[in-house]
């Protein structure tokens, strides 16, 4: 185990994942595939061939019947009255990719079904999170008489009672955690997998994929082809899953690999305008992650996520560029302000930050929908975890947390002492959100501090980043076949990361610095030995260590290794993850 430092950023610790080497050499024997590989596969617990093999094998028919989940029955049974009748079904979906999608899944199918659907996804700053009285008096101005939440719900109590007092049956989808006695409202139905009664055999489908479910399960019901409805929703279904962060795993893994061989030929006039202007052509979990999914979320941060479904659901090819532009520039412009607010919460760290286990940034000015975003970009940077808040004219605070590794934010937030100065709360355990006065900000900051250290035992939370390294390999291991071997492993994410390797002793044969201000370092690589082929890396945001990484300089890296397309040719790259003198 190696620490190594960074003046920016907290240190750096390389940590070999755990595997039993007996098992790895028998899966790399048996299914003749790189031994690195194979260490992959025993880390993370497929030992045998067999369980290679249906890890790889992703198809429809892994998935789990529909059926299975609660209140399923109920639910399909009132959806389907209701369109056999011409009820109005008022759908409420969330302002974030995986409500878009989600959103976008029950209104393409049930338009498929001949629904009378009237649809609503909420604005982030006016409307808010979640299913309220409000919602559903828009329900019953709009003549419904069932309501359908998707990707929210699982705690509004006094919605579905406000619901039922106002005679409109409630079904509520959902993924989020129910409420610590498992108790969920008082409805038509709540499908959620993470229920406490749930005998589901998978809790770790995001909303869009509960959704898909039970438009899978009334298909079913209709007699509806499920094969072309499948076809038509999966691209929403990937979408929604790699950017809500679900577990790469169980069922999840084909509905996402299949959902991105449908995005990659898309027949949808959205989602094509959507990747060309994010200049993806090959849609993987990478593209999803940090160049498609991150401009739904922008225009649902900065202005209205009814633009993003509106793209989703788009079949003018005219209209689709329109609103592709749209999500586009506020991306853009949602990096341009994240940027100056990141730089100014920065300021703010305290000098002894050492003596803080957890930080809290405050200051006016910074908009509602980017907090989270400046949360994640500190919690990163020092290895702590950390809320990020606006402070509002009104005298309110706004805020967001991302957790650091192996700590649960949400207990924290939710701990005695921390709850009641909270006025407004609710999340996971690596991201919340929240509201609490203002005058409640230095005491919160003390007592989640005191929560901290009691938590490890007084000894507080360091701030150190892991990266956890999955093996080593030799420079001359890095080639085609060995990729072809590790891509039969994706789609990648959460519970199924990216694999992570070292190799020592790699010779910087070539260095430059790209992006603007020289931000990122860009190397050409090769082994000791000069007749070994050379390979291309890029370190982002390193380039200011220009001078210490220089050319003829021998390092050990640690990196992912991918495939790029650049001007007609195709080749394997490192995103080096950390790197050092040898």
């Amino acid at each position: 185990m190696k620490i190594v430092q960074n003046d920016k950023k907290a240190p750096i610790e390389w940590k070999m994942r755990e595997y039993d080497s007996n098992i790895a050499r028998s899966l790399a024997y048996e299914l003749e595939i790189p031994l690195p590989i194979a260490s992959v596969c025993a880390a993370r617990g497929i030992n045998t061939a067999e369980d290679v093999e249906d890890f790889c094998r992703l198809e429809m028919k892994k998935l789990h019947n529909p059926w299975l989940l609660p209140d399923i029955i109920a639910v399909v049974d009132r959806i389907v009255h209701a369109i056999d009748n011409n009820e109005k079904i008022f759908v409420h979906g969330d302002y974030d990719v995986d409500g878009v999608t989600a959103t976008a899944v029950v209104v393409t199918a049930m338009r498929k079904f001949g629904a009378d659907i009237n649809f609503h996804v909420p604005h982030r700053i006016y409307d808010g999170y979640d299913i309220k009285q409000s919602s559903v008096d828009r329900a019953l101005d709009a003549g419904a008489s069932l309501m359908l939440s998707v990707d929210c719900g699982i705690l509004a109590f006094e919605t579905a009672e406000y619901a039922k007092s106002k005679g409109i049956d409630l079904i509520i989808t959902d993924h989020h955690t129910p409420h610590q006695d498992g108790s969920v409202p008082d409805c038509i139905g709540v499908v959620n997998p993470n229920r406490h009664d749930s005998t589901y055999p998978f809790s770790g489908l995001a909303g869009v994929g509960i959704a898909f479910k039970v438009m899978m399960a009334v298909a079913s019901k209709r007699g509806y082809p499920i094969k072309e409805l499948t076809e038509d929703l999966l691209e929403y279904v990937a979408l929604g899953t790699v950017a809500d962060v679900a577990p790469m795993i169980d069922e999840n893994r084909s509905l996402v690999a299949l959902g991105c061989q449908r995005l990659t030929n898309s027949t949808k006039a959205g989602v094509r305008e959507l990747l060309r202007v994010a200049g993806v052509k090959d849609v993987d979990t990478m593209s999803i992650g940090f160049s498609i999914g991150p401009r739904i979320n922008a225009v649902g941060r900065l202005a209205d996520s009814y633009t993003a479904l509106e793209l989703m659901l788009e079949t003018s090819e005219r209209r689709a560029k329109f609103l592709a532009e749209q999500l586009n520039s506020a991306n853009s412009r949602r990096q341009a302000q994240q940027e100056q607010a990141t730089q100014e919460a920065l300021e703010l760290i305290p000098d002894d930050i050492e003596n803080h286990s957890i930080l809290l940034i405050a200051a006016k000015g910074w908009h509602p929908g980017l907090v989270g975003l400046i949360a994640g970009k500190i919690a990163e940077q020092y290895g702590k975890p950390t809320l990020v808040c606006t402070i509002k004219d009104d005298g309110t605070i706004r805020g967001s947390a991302r957790s650091a590794e192996g700590f649960n934010i949400i207990e924290a937030i939710k701990s005695p002492g921390c709850n009641e100065l909270f006025t407004k709360s609710g999340g996971h355990p690596f991201a919340a959100g929240f509201d609490f006065p203002e005058e409640n900000l230095d005491k919160l900051r003390e007592r989640l501090n005191d929560f901290a250290k009691k938590k490890t035992n007084g000894k507080g939370i360091r701030g150190v980043r892991t990266i956890h390294i999955d093996a080593k390999i030799q420079p001359g291991e890095i080639n085609e076949v060995f990729y072809q071997s590790l891509s039969k492993l994706a789609p990648f994410g959460s519970e199924n990361p990216e694999p992570v390797f070292m190799t020592k002793n790699m010779k910087i044969i070539k260095t430059s610095t790209v992006g603007s201000e020289g931000k990122h370092l860009k190397l050409r690589l090769r082994g000791s030995k000069d007749t070994d082929p050379w390979v291309d890396a890029i370190a982002w945001r390193k380039g200011g260590e220009s001078d210490v990484y220089c050319e003829d300089a021998v390092v050990d890296v640690v990196f992912k290794l991918s495939k790029n397309e650049w001007q007609g040719r195709i080749a394997l790259s490192l995103t080096i993850e950390d790197l050092k003198i040898s």
